[in-house]
């Protein structure tokens, strides 16, 4: 790799400076680098059973420590993309005197990783590497994520994406006040937003200098972000255009910085980044977003150098992380993680060495960081020789490379199917058996032929899909074998629904139903036909923030018309991987799996008999700009939502889109609390500090009527674009344009809406258990719809308004606007229904010869069915 484009940025030896724009200008070449005695070995082999041990009273109060966090950043207004957090609740451990790693199952910070342990004999060995700088490069040719809970799923083929790259370091012997104790984890990020083409860069800083993760108010002297006291210090950077390939370098770099105003040499931390046009080899945008000087009252000369550290022998004094370098992709933030569909890159890792003049690689390597609390899924890296790691679509599973285990399972082989159908899911587990625990998911789309480059191994790949048999094999590969499998899967509807239903296309949707052709007359005909077992737990993955990767339900850019009528209700248990941690922090180790419309037209899912699931409080909800509910209704056109009951536990529909528009249709259901709340289930301190919401609207346009609505918070619809943030106006349509009479019937999907839910002679709006005939209209849940609101809420005592006209003859077509509606007829009078109150009407000759009066007028309704006479002259 060339580095020319670090003259501009490693420019200047640092020397005593007498203003502090002086020491933002420029990123000074590094001033210290050692690598201390290192002993021969490496790191420790993966423990079976996965990501989450050391339970559970230290995984309770880390649970604590995240949840004051995160209530901190919620108090304080704090974008959640501004949150790069550390994982709180991973457990690192020292064994035989080398460290382990964090995450061994997916989903995990894929990427590089150093933890400063050797293993090239068989015997894990500790080692140190103290640096002034680390590199980490990316190199994207392209790539597609989707995840509709993080919002980084705005198209189905990879145009659009949302998700972070992160290069993160821990500084040792930081000097704060007098004292050079100190440890503190950096972070330099990329945010990548694939639409318009940009990357926004964010820095954080953590305190690892104790189990609190502490940062004290005045820690910081000088900087150009934003400190959250009392827990970490942000900002953002630049937001650059960019095109594919590219490559990005991150840097962070530690010096001094002396004062001559103050007198005293203060640690400093830069953050910068360089972007060159992988094509064409020329720099596009490089510089220095952050400078950051601790605070210090130790004199010029006496501030010892503050190295990065990486220790494979001992954990930070947080007692749960460790002394690492890590580049990774992930989540955009919050403990998120996202789901790589595709992905052709490669990336770097490299660390400072003073003697040579120039980045070297790391001693030892992971495909996988550990610090960090955000994860991704659906990665599968590679390597050749030592330092350059290729990046494609394939099972996350947490390797060890060069250095960390004899071998260093280099090389790559090829495992290539056929798959039939192709939205069947393709899961490896290391080893010659199928496990749950660890199994990790190989993204399939809509492709009829997979392709997958592992590390050399045993692998065990299963191809499943609901009411399908499923498949599985068990392959051998070396370094440069290719093999070819055959993953035709066969219908068999004694199988059950056990898989989650994933469509990307109208093909894709007929081979779920089991009759129909997608037409409007005959659509998808999808069956209730649950396993005896469930959905099969490995569905249930979610990283340690307890965020989910898998919904039940993800049909997405789909027009063909499909019906889930009574349909199975996604019901798991999660694997004991997980359950260890469930119990500890107070939540089931049952859930549901979500439904999601990602625009998809032309769905309906009715009488599903009891819709619900939950979400772990710090998951970011609805109130946090992120969409999870039981069912998401995204973008498309003409969905019906019907005759559901749906059983809250946090969230249960949300209704969004990218435009704000939406064309859908919510009638008939039953929304209601769950008999089994847990307070850390979302939003149990999410919404406005509120327990379960009904129904969530963040567009307009959708008619939602004829509901029974008993939630806590019965409905929630902000002036405000979910994905973009900023302020929109959310006007839904909260009943019928007027009171229609109880038969009244409207066909919509194939299906015949009529009648009330609740006994009502008269159809109008929705069913609000709060709501207190006479205490005004429209009914807005008192401000939470903040804009409109249900002008009939039932049950609806209305009277008939009949307007007569004399004069009419034949072939006289006229109208009347009595409300804001208008009726138009052919005959001599016209039938409306209102609730007592005082309306304006005015007429209208369509078509024929005349003039009508009065034109205009008032009719009061006063519990009395009304006549208005007109006549024709």
């Amino acid at each position: 790799m060339s580095h020319r484009h670090l003259v501009l940025v490693f420019a200047v030896v640092l020397t005593t400076v007498t203003s502090i724009a002086l020491a933002a200008a420029t990123l000074p070449a590094p001033v210290h680098s050692a690598l201390a005695p290192q002993a021969p070995g490496y790191l420790a082999a993966p423990h079976d059973g996965g990501g989450h041990p050391a339970l559970p009273s230290s995984v309770t109060s880390s649970s604590s420590l995240e949840q004051r966090i995160l209530a901190t950043t919620k108090a304080d207004h704090i974008p959640r993309a501004a949150v790069s957090l550390p994982n709180l609740v991973g457990h690192a451990t020292v064994r035989n005197g080398a460290v382990s790693p964090l995450t061994t199952v997916a989903p995990a910070p894929m990427g590089i990783g150093t933890f400063g342990v050797r293993n090239t004999t068989g015997i894990p060995q500790p080692y140190t590497l103290r640096s002034s700088s680390w590199e980490g490069s990316i190199t994207i040719n392209n790539v597609n994520t989707f995840l509709v809970n993080n919002d980084g799923a705005l198209s189905t083929t990879g145009g659009n994406n949302t998700f972070g790259v992160q290069l993160n370091t821990v500084t040792n012997g930081t000097t704060v006040k007098n004292h050079s104790s100190y440890d503190f984890w950096t972070q330099n990020v990329m945010y990548w937003n694939l639409v318009p083409g940009t990357v926004t860069f964010l820095d954080n800083i953590w305190n690892f200098s104790s189990p609190s993760v502490s940062l004290a108010n005045g820690t910081l002297y000088s900087y150009n972000g934003t400190p959250v006291y009392p827990f970490f210090y942000y900002d953002f950077g630049p937001t650059i255009p960019i095109t594919m390939p590219v490559t990005v370098h991150l840097f962070v770099n530690s010096s001094i910085t002396n004062l001559a105003s103050t007198g005293y040499g203060y640690t400093t931390v830069r953050f910068g980044y360089d972007i060159v046009n992988a094509a064409t080899h020329v720099n596009e945008a490089a510089g220095v977003y952050d400078t950051v000087l601790f605070n210090s009252t130790t004199p010029i000369g006496s501030v010892p150098a503050s190295p990065f550290l990486v220790d494979g022998g001992n954990l930070t004094p947080t007692n749960f992380l460790l002394y690492d370098a890590e580049l990774m992709i992930g989540g955009p933030g919050g403990g998120t993680t996202t789901s790589v569909y595709g992905i052709n890159a490669t990336e770097q890792l490299q660390y400072w060495d003073s003697g040579l003049g120039k980045y070297v690689n790391p001693p030892s390597a992971w495909n996988v960081g550990t610090d960090t609390g955000e994860s991704s899924e659906g990665i599968a890296e590679t390597y050749t020789t030592p330092g350059i790691v290729s990046v494609g679509a394939g099972p996350s599973i947490p390797t060890p490379f060069w250095n960390a285990t004899p071998g260093g399972n280099a090389g790559a082989a090829t495992v290539s199917a056929a798959l039939s159908p192709s939205n069947a899911f393709v899961f490896f587990t290391p080893g010659g058996a199928f496990n749950p625990n660890i199994a990790a998911w190989a993204p399939t789309q809509t492709s009829s032929s997979v392709s997958y480059a592992v590390p050399p191994g045993t692998y065990t790949v299963n191809a499943m899909l609901s009411d399908y048999t499923p498949l599985a094999t068990t392959v051998s590969v070396s370094a440069g074998d290719h093999i070819q499998l055959n993953l035709g899967l066969q219908r068999n509807m004694l199988t059950g629904v056990y898989t989650p239903l994933f469509a990307w296309n109208n093909g894709q949707l007929a081979a779920l139903s089991t009759r129909g052709t997608g037409s409007a007359s005959n659509p998808y005909l999808i069956e209730n036909n649950p396993a005896r077992g469930g959905v099969n737990p490995v569905f249930g993955e979610m990283n340690d923030y307890l965020f989910p990767v898998f919904p039940g339900v993800l049909f997405a850019g789909t027009t063909a018309h499909v019906s889930l009528q009574h349909p199975s209700l996604m019901r798991f248990t999660y694997a004991p991987i997980y359950q260890g941690y469930l119990v500890a922090v107070g939540l089931p180790v049952t859930n549901n799996l979500q439904f999601e419309l990602f625009n998809a037209s032309n769905v309906t899912i009715w009488n599903a008999k009891g819709i619900t699931g939950w979400f772990f409080l710090d998951d970011y909800g609805p109130t946090g700009l992120l969409p999870m509910a039981n069912v998401i209704v995204w973008g498309g056109s003409h969905d019906l939502i019907g005759h559901n009951k749906f059983v809250g536990q946090g969230s249960s529909l949300l209704l969004a889109s990218l435009s704000g528009v939406g064309s859908n249709v919510v009638w008939g259901n039953r929304f209601v609390n769950s008999s089994s709340l847990s307070p850390m289930m979302y939003p149990g301190n999410g919404a406005q500090n509120g327990p379960p919401i009904g129904i969530f609207a963040f567009e307009s346009g959708d008619l939602i009527y004829n509901n029974y609505v008993a939630t806590s918070i019965t409905a929630f619809a902000p002036e405000m674009n979910m994905f973009y943030g900023y302020g929109e106006l959310n006007l839904e349509n909260w009943n019928l344009s007027m009171v229609e009479p109880r038969g009244y019937a409207v066909s919509y999907n194939g299906h015949t809406l009529s009648g009330t839910i609740v006994r009502s002679p008269y159809q109008g709006g929705n069913f609000w258990a709060n709501y207190v005939p006479g205490s005004g209209l429209p009914y807005n849940e008192f401000g939470f719809i903040q804009s409109g609101g249900d002008y009939f809420p039932l049950p609806i005592t209305a009277y008939s308004v009949t307007f007569t006209l004399s004069g009419w003859s034949q072939g006289t077509t006229w109208s009347v606007t009595l409300n804001g509606f208008t009726q138009s007829t052919s005959t001599p009078a016209v039938v409306f229904y209102e609730v007592p109150g005082s309306y304006n009407y005015t007429t209208a000759l369509v078509q024929g010869s005349g003039t009508i009066s009065p034109a205009s007028g008032s009719v009061t309704v006063v519990n009395l069915n009304q006549t208005v006479s007109l006549s024709l002259s």
